[in-house]
């Protein structure tokens, strides 16, 4: 979505705007070649304390790449990021990942 605001702006010549968006962005991302910061930085984090909500949470992070007009892939097991692939059926992925379930007993709040 930003880079098609990005695109609107320059087609509008809206250079005012697109001067303010690259002051935005902070050394780290200059560094990583990024031009414009378009949307305000934000994390929600949630603790996941029960597994009917960390299904939720993961059921919501698989479905987001099927999402939209634009979507990433037409399954969330077909999406090559996710961890969806392991969880709708049992095969790893790219990245490897360890199920929830096998995480719940394992205390991570202290340091090792």
């Amino acid at each position: 979505m930003a880079y098609e605001l990005v695109k609107l702006l320059k087609q509008q010549n809206h250079n005012d705007i697109l001067v303010q968006l690259e002051q935005w962005v902070n050394d780290t991302d200059k560094q990583r070649n990024k031009k414009h910061e378009v949307f305000e930085p934000s994390f929600d984090r949630k603790e996941c304390r029960t597994i009917e909500f960390t299904k939720q949470k993961l059921q919501y992070i698989h479905l987001n790449p099927c999402r939209y007009e634009k979507f990433l892939a037409r399954l969330p097991e077909d999406y090559l990021h996710s961890s969806a692939k392991y969880y709708y059926t049992g095969e790893q992925g790219i990245y490897p990942v360890i199920s929830y379930m096998e995480l719940q007993d394992i205390d991570l709040t202290t340091n090792r």
